[in-house]
């Protein structure tokens, strides 16, 4: 009965993740930022406005599971210079299948430097995913932060408060980790702790070749049950000038 509920919800499910990937490339496009610069000839001042799209395939090894994920930025805002990603709103939607029963889908929506404080980024995550084979159902929904610790350089304090559907239970968790940035690649790690079991998470994101071409590692093990997924992100950045 709970597998037949799951696949008549798949459905619907797919639909929506299709129509928001449309209302995402249609009306937000690229998320936008903007310099100026003066001209010494001309004394008038020119506006450059970059403007970022994320787009490349991901891979969840552990179950072959296989998708595309597209954004603006979300993924590499850590390793980014806030003056290059200064858009307000960041966004990923996600989708990976087996092209049978199994399947993952997931979304970020993401407020870039929330009250100009030290928090550098406040998220709100879905992520949902089914395997057959191991009677495996998981739903997240959750709010989570990232803030940056004056004691300690690059380093910041992760938070997450979540409700979760875990095959037959529901529960409300909360998650502490830390996140660590050097040039160009940024890693972490977060517990999260619901009731009946734990949720721990293990990250990396990095640059490949300068600012195209971006990688994202992740590995998380729910109860006891591993994931391990790997994400390539080409990165297009267009600068235009506006007079």
């Amino acid at each position: 009965m709970r597998q037949t509920a799951v696949s008549g919800y798949l459905n619907p499910m797919k639909k929506i993740l299709f129509l928001l990937i449309l209302v995402l490339i249609t009306y937000s496009g690229f998320s936008q930022t903007k310099t100026s610069e003066a001209d010494s000839t001309l004394f008038v001042e020119t506006n450059y406005t970059n403007q970022f799209f994320t787009f490349g395939p991901i891979f969840n090894i552990s179950e072959s599971l296989v998708g595309l994920q597209i954004g603006n930025g979300n993924d590499e805002q850590s390793i980014i210079h806030f003056e290059d990603l200064d858009a307000d709103i960041l966004y990923k939607v996600r989708g990976q299948t087996d092209f049978k029963n199994d399947y993952s889908i997931g979304g970020q929506v993401s407020w870039n430097y929330p009250f100009k404080a030290k928090i550098s980024i406040l998220t709100l995550n879905f992520d949902q995913i089914k395997i057959s084979d191991k009677d495996f159902f998981q739903r997240n929904i959750g709010l989570s932060t990232r803030y940056y610790l004056r004691f300690v350089r690059n380093l910041s304090l992760l938070a997450k408060l979540s409700h979760q559907r875990f095959n037959e239970k529901n529960n409300l968790g909360f998650g502490l980790g830390i996140q660590n940035v050097h040039v160009g690649i940024s890693y972490g790690a977060r517990a999260d702790y619901f009731q009946d079991y734990f949720y721990y998470s293990l990250f990396l994101q990095s640059f490949l070749f300068k600012s195209k071409l971006s990688l994202r590692l992740a590995y998380d093990r729910i109860d006891n049950i591993d994931f391990f997924n790997l994400g390539l992100n080409y990165v297009i950045i267009k600068t235009t000038a506006n007079n």
